[in-house]
């Protein structure tokens, strides 16, 4: 036990007096003259007994003379109190050391084979001078550079040293001699560039925390500098990597540049697969965090994506993109009614760059203010290997150039170089609608299309509800000649309490007009599962909701729209599920329907689709309002029920869990929008399969709670008895639903919910 002995002094002296004290002292030889006060106890805890650490460094600097890096560091837990003990550990710290410097520094010269069989050594790279981050300390296996060799005080430490030593108040001081080893290539410590070190703690203490840090320096100063190759925002990853666990090899940091101190732009690794005479193949992967995730995400081949030209030409030939043949292709395996056997999990795709690169200008001047110029590198096409780590060796991806100095390796930045559109950026390719002099992605142009709703006439003779929509592609009209088929969604808002559909989904006719436009007819008599008609929602003095979905032509690889020939697209028909617009009567704005969810949270990670799934390009475009349209007035699960994945659909499935698992709240949900108080008004769908209702309240939780994807079944039933022990109704009628006296809110307020989930 730590005893602070300035509080035990003056505990004493506040006990018995001073007076008293002196005559205690007296009587035991005293001199007649107090000693001075003890230095204040140092107030800690040890490693053991904390659940979460962070770390700030104090300084680093490396010493070439003698080849030391010397770092320190403060240790504390989540309230800041100085943790102890780490240096008694087995193996507490992990410390990555590097620097900027350039791709011909990391170059290694290889052979190729041309067409002939004769044998080449290449020397150079036409993207030599491009800045990259190097680390001081590779793996190596073969001829291959396979990341970073961490170093570690346990491990590395020459003997009889101390490399690691606790300094007080929380402060350690790490020792690392002989820190630096690049192996095969030939490039050292330089003090004119910014070095960086990534300081891990690692499964420290009887809890096993971790945690990482990230510094750099001028060599010059001394004085730390910002991420001197930051590409991306953080949240650009973590929007869908929700939580510390939920990326590869857990709480490492999670951003792009603190991945790219193992994951450098010359790491790779080996591959092995077999075609399909059952030979073995050998390949090189991209180890580069760029290239692993490009790779990676490349494995979300939804049917719609697959349809594109040239795909299985592209990205899906094995020959020149073996990585992804027999790696990455995750719909490759299907079953007998040719489904997919490895689940599709990442609905954010490479194709859409701005997924990840989503806020990034094209100049200098107006980029973020946390991203550096090498954030424009997408544009540019600098980097020879980025685009072959989506399309493989494909049109000349591997090119080679030969002049006076030998044979360059130049790839796609031959022809690829600039963003002005005269050759092409490959930046550009991947969206439509830049208004620059290259070439799009027609199959994204859809979403440019704009929705307009005029001429609304309600007949309440005979329940019936009309109106004119055009669709508008800046000042040119999107006719029955471009598209094939229009569907239309109608429901109703109550515009007091705006929280839900009121009526089921009717049935809505739709008929292509002389000026291009195109009528509607919606029969609003119609009704299912127990859902009201529409008709008796708008006789009652309700707000409109309406939707349109639509599938339009456009000559590939423009936003031009192609007319279609009988019926048929010869270009790319790219989907829209238009966003919904909330109409009165009289055509002027109408109640919005309230939701709990902020959508852009939703299209952060779903970036592409809506979901990963073959028919899943209609969901292209949408808000939370059009989903809604079908999850909540329709033939499916309600919103709730589906998204937090009862019965194992959507966030519920065990490939989804390990992107974002449905306890992190905050995920979806803004502040304290997770709150029961945000609970609809009215009964929500259990199960589409039959007529079940839950109530509000009940609803909510039991989507997750009375779910088996989650719980073992007793935890089940005493959730669902939980529930309606207070009042709520779980798979019950709609009625009994619609009448429940639900008490949930009582004892589940916002910040209950936030302590039960972690969140707080």
């Amino acid at each position: 036990m730590m005893i602070n002995k300035y509080k035990l002094a003056t505990a004493v002296k506040s006990a018995i007096g001073i007076g008293a004290l002196s005559f205690v002292l007296a009587g035991c030889g005293s001199d007649g003259k107090d000693g001075e006060d003890g230095n204040n106890g140092e107030i800690a805890v040890h490693i053991d007994s904390v659940t979460a650490v962070k770390t700030e460094v104090d300084l680093a600097s490396y010493d070439d003379a003698s080849g030391t890096l010397t770092v320190e560091f403060n240790l504390t837990n989540l309230n800041g109190v100085a943790v102890t003990g780490l240096e008694d550990l087995t193996d507490p710290l992990r410390l990555s050391f590097g620097r900027m410097g350039t791709k011909a520094e990391a170059f290694l010269p290889y052979d190729i084979i041309d067409s002939e069989g004769n044998s080449t050594t290449v020397d150079s790279r036409g993207d030599g001078e491009r800045e990259i981050w190097l680390s001081y300390r590779n793996k190596q296996n073969d001829d291959l550079v396979t990341g970073t060799d961490n170093w570690r005080p346990n491990r590395n430490c020459p003997e009889g040293q101390q490399c690691l030593e606790y300094l007080g108040s929380g402060k350690y001081r790490i020792t690392a001699p002989d820190v630096i080893d690049t192996k095969s290539l030939d490039y050292g410590y330089d003090s004119a560039q910014v070095q960086g070190i990534y300081l891990m703690t690692y499964g420290a203490g009887a809890n096993k925390v971790k945690n990482v840090e990230a510094y750099y320096w001028e060599p010059a100063t001394e004085r730390p500098v910002s991420s001197p190759k930051s590409v991306l925002e953080s949240q650009t990853c973590t929007s869908c990597h929700v939580g510390e666990e939920h990326i590869r090899h857990g709480n490492y940091g999670n951003t792009a540049d603190g991945c790219l101190f193992c994951h450098t732009d010359y790491t790779q690794y080996a591959g092995t697969g077999t075609d399909d005479e059952g030979n073995e193949i050998n390949f090189t992967i991209d180890g580069s965090i760029k290239g692993l995730a490009h790779a990676i995400h490349t494995g979300a081949t939804e049917g719609d994506r697959r349809s594109v030209g040239k795909f299985d030409a592209v990205i899906a030939n094995a020959e020149k993109n073996p990585v992804f043949g027999y790696k990455y292709d995750r719909a490759a395996q299907v079953d007998e009614e040719g489904n997919p056997l490895k689940p599709l999990n990442y609905p954010a795709v490479t194709a859409s760059c701005e997924s990840c690169h989503v806020q990034y200008t094209e100049t200098e001047e107006t980029l973020p203010e946390d991203v550096t110029v090498h954030a424009l590198d997408w544009f540019k096409d600098m980097d020879a290997d980025s685009c072959q780590s989506c399309h493989g060796d494909y049109h000349y991806g591997g090119r080679t150039t030969t002049d006076e100095t030998g044979v360059s390796y130049v790839g796609c930045v031959a022809c690829h170089t600039s963003n002005d559109g005269n050759t092409r950026g490959g930046a550009f390719r991947h969206f439509a609608g830049h208004e620059k002099d290259s070439r799009e992605s027609a199959i994204e142009a859809g979403k440019l299309i704009e929705t307009q709703y005029s001429n609304i006439v309600w007949n309440s003779d005979v329940s019936e509800l009309s109106f004119t929509v055009n669709l508008m592609l800046g000042e040119q009209a999107v006719t029955s000649a471009h598209v094939s088929q229009v569907s239309i969604y109608a429901n109703a808002i109550d515009s007091a309490a705006p929280d839900a559909f009121l009526a089921s989904r009717p049935s809505a006719e739709v008929t292509a007009n002389a000026d291009g436009s195109f009528g509607v007819v919606v029969d609003a008599t119609g009704s299912s599962y127990t859902l009201p008609a529409l008709a008796e929602a708008i006789d009652n003095g309700a707000d409109l909701a309406l939707s349109a979905s639509f599938s339009a032509c456009f000559t590939n690889k423009t936003s031009t729209l192609l007319e279609l020939s009988e019926g048929e697209c010869s270009g790319i028909l790219s989907a829209n599920a238009a966003k919904t617009e909330f109409l009165k009567l009289d055509g002027t704005a109408g109640a919005e329907r309230a939701s709990a969810v902020n959508y852009e949270n939703c299209a952060s990670c779903h970036n592409n689709d809506m979901v990963v799934r073959s028919s899943g390009f209609h969901y292209r475009n949408a808000d939370l309002h059009t989903c809604a349209q079908c999850h909540e007035a329709g033939d499916y699960n309600s919103m709730i029920v589906r998204v937090h994945g009862t019965f194992g659909k959507a966030h519920g499935r065990e490939d989804v869990q390990a992107l974002v698992d449905t306890k992190t709240c905050t995920a979806c949900h803004d502040d304290a929008n997770y709150s029961l108080e945000n609970a609809r008004s009215t009964p929500m769908r259990w199960n589409r399969k039959d007529e079940t209702f839950s109530s509000p309240q009940a609803g909510v939780c039991a989507s997750c709670h009375v779910s088996e994807s989650y719980q073992d079944s007793p935890q089940v039933e005493s959730a669902k008895s939980h529930i309606e022990n207070m009042g709520g109704i779980v798979a019950g009628t709609y009625e009994d639903a619609q009448m429940a006296n639900e008490t949930c809110l009582t004892c589940h307020n916002a910040d209950k919910v936030a302590e039960n989930h972690k969140l707080k």
